[in-house]
Parts: C-alpha cells; structure tokens; sequence
C-alpha cells in the first residue's frame, strides 16, 4: 500500500510539473519574459567555444527572435550580415567590441549604436564599414580574446570598445548547468525570480552592492579586466588601427549617479593605457530611466538610450576618421 502512495505521489508531482511547463511555455511566455528570452539566446545562439579564454561565443548564421526583436548572426557570429574580409582602401572599418549592449539586446539590429554609428556617418559622406563583436554575458577579458581570434583578422582600422560596469566580472562557470537549467522554461523562470526576491530582501547582495564588490582592489574580475585593457590596447596598436573607450552608464538610477566613483576608476584605467575615454552618461543623465529600458524589468538600452549613445560616439569618432582620411586616405 505503501508503495502505492509512492508511485502516485511521484506520478502526481511529474503531471504537475509537466502542466506547469505548459503553462509557462503557452501562457507566460509572450516573447517578452527576459529570463526566458535570455535562456532562448543561450539556446539558439550562443555555443560554447573551443578557446577557453573565450569560453562562449554565438554560432554562425543563427537566426532567432528575441525580445520582440530579429537576431541574425553572419558566417563570423556577429550580429548583421557579412562585410567582405578586407575593407576597400578607401574604407575605414569599425569594429564594435562589448557585451549584450553592444550586441543590443531587445532591439532591432538597426536600432543598436553599432549600426546607427555606421548609418550617420554614411549619410555624411565618410567612407566605413563595421562589425558587431559584442556578446551577451562577457566580461573585458572574453571581448579582449575574441577580438583577437576573429576580429584582428577583419582588419579594423578603428576599434571601438564599448564598457559596461559589470564588465570587470570573472570568467563564467560552464560545469554548473543542470537539466533542468537547460530544458525547463518554468524552472528557469523561477529560478530567476526566486534570486530576485532574494536579493530584494536583503538575503543576498543587491546590484549597486554587486557591482560595487567587482571593483575592490586585489579581485581577480578587476585585476582580470585591467590586463585584458592593457593586452587589447598593444593589440590594437600593433595591428595599426586606433583605439576607443565609451564608458555605458547603468540606467536604472542616472541623477545622482550611484557610480561616479567607479567611473573615476574606469576613466583612470583607460587613460593609464593612453585609450581615449568617453563617458556617455552626460548623453543621457537627464532622461527619466525607465524610458531607456527595453522593458521595466530588463534595462538594458533600448532603441531611445541607443540612439542617444550613439550621437555622442560619431561626436567622437569624427575627428578619428578625419585623422585617418588626412593619413592614410580612409573613412574621406
């Protein structure tokens, strides 16, 4: 008998599971549920890579709608279509290095700054071209290796590093996803909301708390980050290209910013490495922030925070190109 009870309490909680996974799959899942859009991204674009320094990396030509938005990727992994391998001599060639910002997450691919940087510029008149190298969930260190497996070798004349606060992260853990992590929408929902709460209660640390622990002294994320910026600066000056920093502001509190001084240290960083840097906080700092957000729960920059960014990056990048132009006859 008491076995019996057994088998129907496990067939009972399978079923139930089993209804919970429909619900979530047919009834929550909108196409707009970050959790479940990011673990979708996980799932069709994203491939873990053969170089361990890069760690994860997306597939060539994926295609996938995320957030509402259409993902493609090219023979590369990078967000748009194929450029050819080697720039026209007259054409000065950008390459966009980041995380899910630069990839722009939860916009349309003409929306990102990449591509409206690149589209101002045109209409111009300036001679570019670019890619987008920028890949949800990477710290400095994965931008930094992946630039140099792929990007180097796309001849970029102008590299434009794009950093974002948790960019100082370590390395991501690949060995700690489970089954469930992997197959379950509704698990990966609550999960997520389970941290959420958690972390709203005080029981574990809250993002300006999180983000503030990844810039101490002597953490491996910030040690990690300042010899990935020193590497991809004598990278990038030895291939004969110039090289950028725009500092991206975190968008859910922006006057008075919560992160001034962690700004300072990212500024100095840059500077000790003769990397030109540009906060585009002032570029947005009088907007009210939930009017740059791809949805209230998820702040990544959208479309509005992009266009924003990317007004204040072509101020910036056109005396670069001017340079270029006058000396090596690109980007005219």
């Amino acid at each position: 008998m008491r076995l019996t009870n057994v088998v129907l309490l496990l067939a009972s909680l399978a079923l139930s599971a089993l209804l919970a996974e429909g619900v979530f799959r047919v009834v929550v899942d909108d196409g707009m549920v970050y959790e479940l859009e990011m673990w979708k991204y996980a799932k069709s674009v994203k491939v873990r890579s053969d170089d361990p320094r890069i760690g994860h990396q997306h597939r060539p030509n994926a295609a996938a709608l995320l957030m509402g938005a259409q993902v493609r990727t090219d023979s590369h992994g990078f967000r748009g279509t194929d450029i050819p391998a080697i720039p026209a001599r007259d054409v000065a060639r950008i390459a966009f290095v980041g995380d899910s910002i630069t990839f722009g997450w939860g916009i349309a691919e003409r929306e990102t700054f990449a591509s409206r940087v690149v589209n101002d510029l045109q209409s111009r008149g300036r001679r570019v071209d670019s890619f987008n190298l920028g890949v949800g969930n990477f710290n400095t260190s994965q931008e930094l290796a992946l630039f140099k497996a792929v990007g180097l070798e796309m001849k970029p004349d102008i590299v434009v590093l794009a950093y974002f606060i948790n960019d100082a992260e370590p390395l991501p853990r690949y060995n700690q996803q489970g089954w469930l992590d992997w197959h379950s929408a509704a698990w990966t929902v609550l999960a997520h909301r389970t941290d959420s709460v958690l972390r709203s209660g005080g029981s574990r640390q809250d993002w300006k708390e999180y983000y503030r622990s990844l810039y101490r002294d002597g953490d491996g994320g910030w040690d990690s980050t300042r010899r990935a910026v020193k590497e991809l600066a004598e990278t990038v000056r030895a291939s004969g290209a110039e090289l950028v920093a725009f500092n991206i502001p975190e968008l859910r509190e922006l006057k008075p910013y919560p992160f001034v001084d962690i700004n300072g240290k990212i500024e100095e960083l840059m500077r000790s490495n003769n990397i030109p840097f540009i906060d585009l906080l002032p570029a947005v700092e009088g907007q009210e922030p939930q009017s740059l957000w791809v949805t209230v729960p998820d702040p990544h920059p959208n479309g509005k925070a992009n266009d924003l960014f990317a007004t204040a990056m072509v101020r910036s990048l056109v005396p670069i190109l001017q340079k270029l132009c006058e000396q090596k006859g690109k980007g005219c």
